[in-house]
């Protein structure tokens, strides 16, 4: 009986020790996880074309129904435009440059580069997706 009791002891501590190990130590280590996940899958969603949820026409009846669907268009809007500002930037399209006459002209500058380079970024991570996705039926097909 008693080396029973032992045994599931220590098999409860090992699973305890293994699940400690998988698990954030705290509960910031596990927000910033989260944070990260949230973010890549947020990053992911908006270099894709916008998908409409529902095609049927939103009947606007009420103050709230207006609300939700102008929230929508304006959700729309908003991803299409940033899309195609990733996908001129990846074209070569560059916005007019900023002449720096004084510090609030050369921080303007260097935000206007800062954001060039983001939209860089994220069209080699759009290109990236898009190519992959070009890929994948083709390897199905050919198994």
């Amino acid at each position: 009986m008693k080396t029973s009791y032992l045994s599931l002891v220590a098999a409860v501590l090992a699973t305890a020790s293994m699940a400690a190990s998988a698990v954030p130590s705290s509960t910031d280590e596990a927000r910033a996880e989260a944070a990260q996940r949230y973010d890549a899958a947020e990053h992911a969603a908006a270099l894709q074309p916008s998908q409409p949820l529902d095609s049927r026409a939103v009947r606007v009846t009420d103050t709230d129904s207006a609300r939700y669907a102008a929230g929508q268009i304006n959700a729309r809007r908003t991803h299409d435009a940033h899309l195609a500002e990733v996908q001129r930037a990846g074209a070569g399209i560059k916005p007019a440059p900023i002449q720096v006459t004084d510090s609030d002209s050369a921080r303007a500058a260097a935000g206007q580069t800062y954001h060039e380079q983001v939209l860089l970024s994220e069209y080699a991570d759009y290109a990236r997706m898009h190519a992959q996705a070009a890929v994948q039926p083709s390897d199905t097909a050919n198994r």
